[in-house]
């Protein structure tokens, strides 16, 4: 029985992170558009969820069982070493510290449509208050610095010894761990698939600082929007009490040019009065006609059109550990089981995974049963 683990184990790795990464590339795209686009961008997503809830609705058949796979809710015997090696590096690493070694990312370009894999050059640890962290990664948001975790393990590890090229930097290592690894009775790896065509790639490498910087931009903008809203509202505050104030003026106004009218209205001439007294035989003239004022008209400013109404705060987001195993997860009154990397099966009767549902797309608060079941093929 061999341990080298096949292609397909590996590309199977990199679809997870892949798939992860596209997520956060959309919710990071949609910040950056401006209202016509987001309205254009939701319209086309109901539309497709649409699409899709009706396509689901109709019976479908049962998609025959690929030759190789595994039950559901079962890990793959060709991936339980390779994951051991990983718990092995994760926990080696965080006692004895690590060494400088390279992340590996893998998304899609939108606008070339090749897979563009990014190299990011990790920093060494250092030891701080007895832990292990990564070097000059204290700052106000992370006082005690920041440790390896689970998915950067996975690069360390292929780095200190990838089984199938027999090649690294801790060969030594690798053997210790493999004889405290105990093969479990059904692992059978006794066959092995063909490892798929390679898909056109384009590598970026980055380091750890540019990947902060990258999202030190991101929260930047997102600061920038934050304080645009503030001003927009704020300008609505102003003018809404620059139009109460023209009302209040103009009704002074109105009621003092009425006042006026009624005032002058009631006045009659000096000299009418006294050629009444002395020729009592003709009649006094009839006063001239006075004009009266009228009120000036109250010219309103126009009506400052009211905020949309804000939507209502989203619940918590549900999360798990990333240790390669499924957990619990109630939606819409159904119980799934759901990894950390968002796929989810039915909940089965035993407690294990029944039927493959799809990808949980937080953008949209939909399962996306379009993504195809996991495959686990076995080892060469």
């Amino acid at each position: 029985m061999s341990d080298i683990p096949s292609a397909s184990d590996v590309q199977a790795v990199e679809v997870e992170v892949e798939a992860v990464a596209g997520v956060e590339e959309v919710l990071a795209a949609l910040k950056g558009l401006e209202a016509p686009e987001l309205f254009k961008v939701m319209k086309q997503a109901l539309a497709e969820a649409e699409k899709r809830s009706k396509s689901s609705a109709s019976p479908k058949k049962a998609p025959a069982k690929k030759a190789g796979s595994m039950p559901k809710g079962v890990v793959p015997p060709q991936l339980r070493k390779p994951r051991a090696w990983v718990d092995f590096t994760l926990k080696h690493a965080l006692e004895h510290g690590w060494e400088a070694f390279t992340v590996y990312q893998t998304k899609k370009d939108k606008t070339t449509g090749e897979k563009v894999e990014e190299e990011i050059e990790m920093p060494a640890s250092e030891l701080l208050n007895g832990a292990h962290i990564y070097k000059d990664s204290v700052d106000e948001k992370h006082p005690n610095g920041k440790q390896l975790i689970h998915k950067d393990a996975m690069s360390l590890s292929k780095q200190r010894w990838a089984p199938k090229e027999k090649t690294g930097t801790h060969h030594a290592l690798y053997l210790e761990f493999e004889t405290s690894y105990v093969v479990e009775a059904d692992a059978d790896s006794d066959s092995a698939a063909e490892p798929s065509a390679v898909s056109k790639t384009v590598v970026v490498r980055k380091t750890a600082a540019e990947k902060a910087a990258e999202a030190e931009a991101k929260k930047a903008a997102k600061e920038a929007e934050k304080a645009a809203k503030k001003a927009e509202k704020d300008a609505e505050k102003e003018a809404k009490k620059a139009e109460k104030e023209a009302e209040k003026e103009a009704k002074k106004a109105a009621a003092a040019a009425e006042k006026e009218a009624k005032k002058t209205a009631k006045a009659v001439p000096a000299a009418a009065v006294k050629k009444a007294v002395v020729t009592a035989a003709k009649p006094a003239a009839a006063p001239k006609p006075v004009a009266v004022v009228k009120p000036a008209t109250v010219v309103k400013p126009a009506a400052v059109p009211k905020p949309a109404a804000k939507p209502a705060a989203k619940a918590a987001a549900w999360s798990c550990p990333a240790d390669g195993m499924v957990h619990p997860w109630s939606y819409k009154g159904k119980q799934y089981l759901r990894n950390s990397d968002n796929e989810v099966w039915l909940k089965g009767e035993d407690g294990g995974c029944g039927e493959w549902q799809g990808m949980y797309r937080a953008e949209g608060d939909l399962i996306d049963d379009s993504v195809p079941e996991p495959v686990f093929d076995d080892e060469e």
